[in-house]
């Protein structure tokens, strides 16, 4: 039985290695390209990916289309409040040529979403043009419509560390460096090397401890 999302989107979820069925689904499918599995990817029409660019296990790749099927979830008294089309969307990722995109990577696409060529990607990274809206105060936010995204690029050579988020609007310069679990939210020259505050101590738990 198909889910919900499944009525009005294309979607690959797999534990198996992509067939040549599936990759002729995707907008263009690189030579020498390959997603291991456990594979999800929603809407590959949508998704380009480059000539011998590798994704490691478990990506989560959603190219967004069509949701409208979340009015039904909505309370009768506030399902008009929203009209099918706030939650269609146009969207398109484009990743290039001779990338490596680490484990666990999850992509959120409303709108446009580029990785130039030469992109490496650590794992645990969120890339997301949009964010779910919470404009209305009765209606679950998982029911709302996700907001239409701004344009995120990653430009050519640049180096995403371990658990960083690169959120709606984010441009980033080529042969940059992102570092581990940053949030970026901005547009950053070529060669910028960007991080989150480093970690620091905020109070010990024994000052007078007899192993002080």
């Amino acid at each position: 039985m198909k889910s919900p999302i499944e009525n009005k989107n294309v979607l690959i979820d797999t534990k198996d290695n992509l067939s040549l069925e599936q990759q002729r689904l995707f907008k263009y499918f690189g030579v020498g390209a390959k997603i291991k599995p456990p594979i999800r990817i929603l809407n590959p029409h949508r998704i380009a990916i480059g000539d011998r660019t590798s994704i490691q296990e478990g990506c989560h790749i959603n190219a967004f289309e069509d949701l409208a099927f979340l009015r039904s979830y909505i309370e009768n008294d506030y399902r008009d409040d929203f009209s099918d089309e706030d939650y269609i969307y146009d969207s398109s990722i484009e990743i290039g040529k001779e990338n490596q995109l680490g484990r666990f990577l999850f992509i959120s696409c409303t709108n446009h979403i580029v990785l130039e060529q030469n992109v490496l990607v650590s794992e645990r990274v969120f890339i997301g043009d949009n964010n779910h809206s919470f404009s209305h105060m009765h209606v679950p936010i998982m029911q709302q419509p996700n907001q239409k995204g701004s344009q995120i690029v990653i430009q050519k050579g640049s180096w995403i560390g371990a658990g960083a988020s690169l959120l709606r609007g984010t441009q980033i310069g080529r042969f940059c460096v992102v570092g581990s679990n940053s949030v970026c939210k901005d547009v950053f020259p070529d060669y910028a090397v960007i991080g989150p505050e480093p970690a620091r101590m905020l109070f010990r738990r024994f000052e007078n401890s007899e192993h002080s």
